[in-house]
């Protein structure tokens, strides 16, 4: 007997074993593993302020900061018609430098007689703030 109960003793402990492990390992659940190249972050913002005098000159000015071609047009574009010819206007724009690109225009502020205008980077690309109302304006509409 002491034979046949180290059998039946072997055999109920590797049963119990094989349960014991069976509800303890978890099931595999699928996952999704992108590789995504992580982004540049933004490594510093420059904000210039300066007079158009005679209420033309944003784009040549711009250039000269070193804002790229296409973003000194697109804003010069944006603002024309916003500053007075007499009184000018002044200007404050924030500029952006990524760690991995060149410098990049975020934000024109023009503010004259008139009222104020923004010009503002949304979606990749610049265009007029409709948000922005300009006080005078509003007290205008009143």
């Amino acid at each position: 007997m002491d034979a046949l109960s180290k059998i039946l003793c072997a055999a109920v402990a590797t049963c119990m074993a094989t349960a014991a492990t069976a509800e303890t390992q978890p099931a595999p659940l699928p996952a999704v593993v992108t590789t995504a190249l992580p982004v540049p972050r933004l490594a510093t913002v420059f904000e210039i302020k300066a007079r158009l005098a005679e209420g033309h000159g944003l784009s040549r000015m711009l250039l000269e900061t070193g804002v790229s071609k296409e973003d000194a047009a697109e804003a010069a574009r944006l603002a024309a018609g916003h500053c007075d010819d007499v009184g000018g206007c002044s200007a404050s724009f924030s500029v952006s430098r990524q760690v991995d690109a060149g410098l990049q225009l975020e934000r024109v502020v023009l503010v004259s007689a008139a009222g104020q205008t923004v010009i503002e980077r949304r979606h990749g690309r610049l265009a007029l703030n409709p948000a922005a109302v300009d006080a005078k304006k509003t007290a205008a509409l009143i």
